[in-house]
């Protein structure tokens, strides 16, 4: 009992961590049976075991190199310690029970530093490591990429190139609920952090040393459960605002052409000019494009079918014209995810331990540099997002994996070890699931720890088993990149094909007086006379850009991850 509570009971909903696929049946341990042992140890290919003085260690983590250490005689003779350095060592257990001879690999690597040289005993104690590093160092991406899985995002690491393949390995390593480290043969390998629904191994009454059990639990310091993200994603939004307007001289009685110019003929008047259309629109801060004109005609004998010529030496004067007056900017987005990942006591208030992460990317492309200083020559309204969505993706998955491997690791701190004679611990490796049932202790979990020290001068050869028991219970959601907060954005800034139709002022006897707050064009008639004189203009009204389409628009969504964490067996 722990506060109260059963620490073995099921795991909440059933929804704690990802599902781990039960192994075979299990196999118990047996006690009580006498063992004949001996180590074989090879350096450089030559057996040095029996010069081995003092015995041997060894020790195997996970997430961790794995290291080994003897001492061995050497006969009479020169001795340099470095030349030592980088040569090869394995070790192997070999044990004789009931008549059965088995041998098995405990360690497999190289002398790591130049060994302790005692000459007076003449005894060259070397240490060794299983060199995980420097074979992950060794191996190129692809390779990394395929022993470590999980995820990679250049917002969230620095560039690959030029840099530690086995610094690139851990950053992928961060990602995952697992570890990376050697098997006993020296092989690199990944191991699942969870604990099998039905162990390899079980240790029942009888099976371990002696007060060698011990339970190491998980302090509240470190113990996270509630990781808080905050990813900022800003880019560049490029905007084209179109609108369209409308102009036709009123006398040509809505009708194009030769019937359109005729009718404008017999009450002639100012006509503007494609200059003009193209200044007005510039005076709105926008380009003329799309521009259909309606021109008159050139000089021509008989145009109208009256026998009356018509001479014409200008070449840009409209009886009407279609066009689109575009604008461009360039507006900045900035999408923030808040998300929250949290196990069932990370939820509530007064149970949480919290931990803040924050990242905050800005995509750059020189598109958006050009936007607002090119031309514009054609191009409907609306927007383009440079947001690259790829990046956006990788971003906060591998954020979000990061934060959940934190919060797994934390609720797996608490240990239980305990030791056995080595014969006893045969096939066990960093990949099973060990359960305990001895000494008052009933535990299962994922096995953390392998170390091993064997001593023929006592006889003894122990292991001392250590695994991780992970606590917590909840149901979990599945990590999912949210959708863009800018994706269905439209302010309604584009634009659209209705024109603005604009008025005519011409002035004349019995027209109305000029008008200096109305838009269109005004000139004057060619009748002569009139109240006054107007001004030969043509004024377009340009839509205003609202606030929310020009300004940074900063776009913010709050999520909530539930982490499940199962609750092996633990009871004291």
């Amino acid at each position: 009992m722990l506060n109260g509570e059963t620490l073995n009971g099921t795991e909440m909903n059933g929804g704690a961590g990802p599902a781990v696929a039960p192994g075979p049946d299990p196999e118990y341990v047996v006690a009580g049976i006498s063992y004949l042992w001996r180590d074989r140890v090879v350096v450089n290919g030559v057996d040095v075991s029996d010069q081995l003085v003092g015995g041997l260690d060894y020790d195997r983590e996970e997430g961790a190199a794995g290291v080994a250490g003897f001492g061995i005689y050497l006969p009479p003779g020169p001795v340099v310690p470095s030349d030592w350095v980088g040569l090869s060592v394995t070790i192997d257990y070999i044990t004789t029970t009931e008549g059965v001879t088995t041998e098995e690999r405990r360690f497999t690597g190289v002398i790591a530093s130049p060994p302790d040289w005692n000459s007076e005993l003449r005894v060259l104690n070397c240490e060794c490591s299983d060199s995980l590093q420097q074979r992950v160092e060794a191996m190129p991406q692809g390779e990394i990429d395929t022993l470590t899985g999980g995820m990679w995002s250049e917002d969230l690491f620095e560039p690959i190139a030029g840099r530690s393949h086995w610094d690139y390995a851990l950053e992928r390593m961060s990602t995952r609920t697992a570890s990376l480290d050697c098997s006993a043969l020296g092989v690199p390998r990944v191991t699942n952090w969870y604990a099998k629904t039905t162990p390899d191994f079980v240790f029942g009454p009888g099976t371990t040393i002696d007060q060698s059990v011990k339970v190491e639990p998980a302090g509240l310091v470190g113990r996270t459960n509630r990781i808080e993200l905050e990813v900022s994603f800003r880019y560049s939004r490029l905007w084209q605002r179109n609108q369209s307007y409308s102009w036709l001289h009123p006398e040509t009685d809505g009708t194009e052409g030769i019937p359109g110019f005729c009718n404008w003929r017999g009450y002639p008047s100012e006509l503007p000019t494609i200059t003009m259309i193209d200044e007005a629109t510039a005076d709105t801060g926008q380009t003329v494009i799309n521009p259909l004109y309606y021109l008159l005609p050139p000089t021509t004998p008989n145009p109208c079918g009256d026998g009356v010529p018509w001479i014409n030496r200008f070449d840009d004067l409209l009886l009407g014209v279609d066009w689109t007056g575009a604008r461009r900017w360039v507006q900045t987005i900035t999408e923030t995810y808040r998300m929250v990942l949290a196990t069932t006591a990370g939820v509530g208030t007064t149970s949480r331990i919290v931990q803040r992460n924050g990242y905050s990317v800005e995509v750059e492309n020189t598109a958006a540099e050009a936007w607002e200083a090119g031309p514009i020559t054609g191009g409907s309204g609306g927007h383009t997002d440079l947001n690259d969505e790829s990046r956006r993706g990788s971003l906060v998955e591998a954020s979000q994996r990061i934060a959940l491997a934190e919060i797994v690791a934390a609720h797996r701190e608490t240990t239980v070890s305990w030791q056995v004679p080595t014969s006893m611990a045969l096939g066990i490796d960093l990949t099973h699931t060990l359960e305990l049932n001895d000494q008052g202790v009933r535990a299962r979990g994922k096995c953390r720890r392998i170390s091993g020290s064997h001593d023929p001068d006592t006889g003894l050869a122990i292991t001392t088993l250590s695994i991780a028991v992970m606590r917590g219970g909840g149901v979990s959601d599945a990590l999912t990149v949210p959708a863009r907060l800018g994706l269905d954005e439209d302010p309604g800034a584009g634009g659209d094909g209705i024109p603005t139709i604009l008025p005519t002022q011409i002035s004349g006897f019995g027209l109305p007086d000029y008008d200096p707050d109305l838009d269109g064009f005004s000139g004057n008639s060619d009748a002569g006379g009139g109240p006054s004189q107007f001004p030969r203009d043509m004024v377009i009204p340009a839509d205003e850009i609202s606030e929310i389409a020009r300004d940074e628009r900063v776009l913010t969504g709050d999520y909530l991850y539930r982490v499940g964490i199962p609750n092996d067996l633990l009871e004291l």
